[in-house]
């Protein structure tokens, strides 16, 4: 069995996700300090051919607090209106739209309650198997090193895996994780453009590193699934070559510089580049 362990973020991108498809649990580390201006609260969609940065406020938010004393605030009507502008024309609004109010109002404002609802309700509608647990809520000794607490955790779910993103390479080494019995991979995501535009529009430069909420709401389930399970699983004692350092970026890119690239080749596009609708 797998385990992912990963801070809550807002509707993450589609990278954050291909951990859930990798592992068989999922454990919501809200028992960690809080990062401000970071993706706990705040993500990008696409508005207007460009990125568009959209926030949920966290009041008394500190990194002196743990994430599990935070809650979010009631999401502002303005975020609900941003989405309809940025997605109304979009193949699948009608069925993606309801699912982000219902999450964006959930009654439960605690971050990692609330963002744990999300996983569910998106897996839920993806038909992704994957369990989920709040770290903040398990008995485990919180004062050792970040990499022992993962191992502890681990074991204690009953895992035999442990999956990471590709940035904890620099953190995590495989010689502790094998010697508690478990294994250690770093996910290494291979995203793919797809069509940002309904059918017989002008299409410009692809915006990639958005929130989850745009792919959904251009792909349909069964295409998203299949993204998802787009990555390699790279051993924790595998060497790290010029391709996997690349790959850091991938994972998490700048909130200040939202990737954007222009248009594959009509040939290019018939090898990499989708149309989900």
């Amino acid at each position: 069995m797998n385990i992912a362990i990963m801070q809550p973020y807002l509707l993450p991108h589609l990278g954050y996700f291909q951990l859930m498809h990798a592992c068989d649990e999922f454990l919501i580390y809200d028992d960690v300090a809080y990062i401000p201006r970071g993706y706990i609260n705040r993500n990008s969609v696409l508005l207007g051919g460009k990125a568009h940065r959209f926030t949920l406020s966290v009041p008394d938010a500190s990194p002196n607090r743990r994430i599990s004393e935070l809650s979010f605030a009631p999401p502002p009507q303005s975020l609900l209106t941003t989405l309809h502008h940025a997605y109304a024309k979009a193949p699948h609004y009608a069925e993606v739209m309801p699912l982000l109010q219902t999450i964006l109002m959930h009654e439960d404002r605690r971050i990692g309650a609330l963002c744990q609802f999300s996983f569910e309700t998106i897996c839920r509608y993806l038909g992704l198997e994957c369990r989920f647990a709040l770290t903040s809520e398990m008995d485990y000794e919180r004062s050792q090193s970040a990499q022992d607490r993962l191992i502890e955790l681990s074991r204690q779910r009953g895992g035999r895996g442990y999956v990471n993103s590709i940035g904890g390479r620099k953190l995590y080494r495989g010689e502790a994780f094998e010697q508690a019995g478990l294994r250690l991979s770093f996910l290494s995501s291979h995203p793919r453009d797809y069509r940002q535009a309904t059918p017989g529009a002008r299409e410009g430069e692809f915006v990639g590193s958005l929130s989850i909420i745009d792919v959904l709401m251009w792909c349909s389930p069964a295409d998203v699934v299949s993204r998802l399970a787009e990555y390699t699983l790279l051993s924790g004692d595998a060497p790290w070559g010029p391709a996997a350092e690349g790959m850091d970026q991938l994972w998490q890119p700048s909130l200040a510089e939202p990737a954007s690239r222009p248009r594959a080749s009509s040939r290019e596009a018939a090898g990499g580049v989708a149309a989900c609708h």
